[in-house]
């Protein structure tokens, strides 16, 4: 009996924290791992440096931070800075949030514009990368994506903050009569 509760909430935690962003992170990062290891021991080892592990690694990259950034948002575990928001009220505080949550979707809607101008530049030109000769759009479409989970996520923190601020809007006043 005590195992069948220890997995009934191992899986209501994996419910809780498992989403496409922290999938991709990381398939990602242990992709990442596994060229660079092979990089530095072909270069040690074979004196023969693989340039195409290098350029898949830095391509990589840029996917894993925008879709870390993403599951930042999801989780709402940016950095921020609690010397004025933590005097505030939680109303004023889920207040900020919004505010704070919008400016971030702000910037990443103008980077998501970007990125998507950039795609399309890259298909005109034909562009290829230097090491596999493949076309570049196909890293390009990186940063689109990447930001597209972060405009969804911002949303998503968003109205639950409205929903939040609304309940605590409803107990105050009921406090308050």
């Amino acid at each position: 009996m005590w195992r069948f509760v220890q997995e009934r909430r191992f899986l209501i935690f994996m419910q809780k924290r498992l989403s496409i962003e922290s999938i991709v992170v990381a398939l990602v990062q242990f992709i990442m791992l596994g060229l660079v290891f092979v990089g530095v021991l072909s270069r040690y080892l074979l004196h023969f440096s693989i340039s195409f592990t290098e350029e898949l690694v830095c391509a990589l990259f840029i996917l894993l931070s925008t879709m870390g950034g993403a599951l930042a948002s999801k989780d709402n575990s940016h950095f921020t800075l609690d010397l004025i928001t933590g005097m505030m009220k939680p109303k004023m505080q889920n207040r900020f949030l919004i505010f704070n949550t919008f400016l971030t979707f702000v910037a990443a809607a103008i980077l998501f514009i970007s990125g998507i101008t950039m795609v399309i530049n890259q298909i005109k030109i034909g562009s290829l990368s230097i090491a596999l000769k493949i076309p570049a759009w196909i890293y390009g479409t990186f940063v689109p994506l990447g930001l597209f989970f972060i405009l969804y996520r911002s949303i998503e923190v968003i109205i639950h903050t409205i929903k939040r601020d609304n309940s605590l809007g409803s107990r105050e006043e009921d406090g308050e009569k």
